[in-house]
């Protein structure tokens, strides 16, 4: 597979969406909601990505970091930990900043076609 293939599917082409699409023209509000019987927000599925690649790259840095004991660490105990309006939109406008990992965007997606959010402004398959 040659670069311009895997540079490709990065961004959105092929088999992936691009993960920042799928979250960039999220509303705090959508992002904060939940469904029943799941356990996480996209906003605290956004977070749990970037702790991980923050996790990992002060580790590449050379930063001794010591492993959560347990997974819980790593995921935001509330679906919007900001409060409401400007506020949340600079908490999340923040969080998506951070954003740049494809590990949970399908669950991004699978949320988004719940709440009838899908496809992103930038698109993505509807199959």
């Amino acid at each position: 597979m040659g670069d311009t293939t895997l540079r490709e599917l990065m961004h959105g082409k092929g088999a992936h969406v691009d993960p920042v699409a799928c979250v960039e023209d999220i509303s705090p509000e959508l992002a904060a909601r939940t469904v029943a019987d799941y356990p996480h927000s996209i906003w605290q599925i956004v977070e749990h990505m970037n702790y991980w690649m923050g996790y990992d790259l002060s580790k590449i840095a050379g930063e001794n970091r010591p492993y959560p004991d347990k997974a819980v660490e790593g995921w935001p105990t509330h679906p919007n930990p900001a409060t409401e309006g400007r506020a949340a939109t600079e908490a999340w406008r923040a969080t998506t900043r951070r954003f740049h990992n494809s590990y949970h965007a399908g669950q991004i997606a699978l949320l988004r076609r719940q709440f009838g959010a899908w496809p992103p402004e930038r698109g993505g398959d509807t199959w």
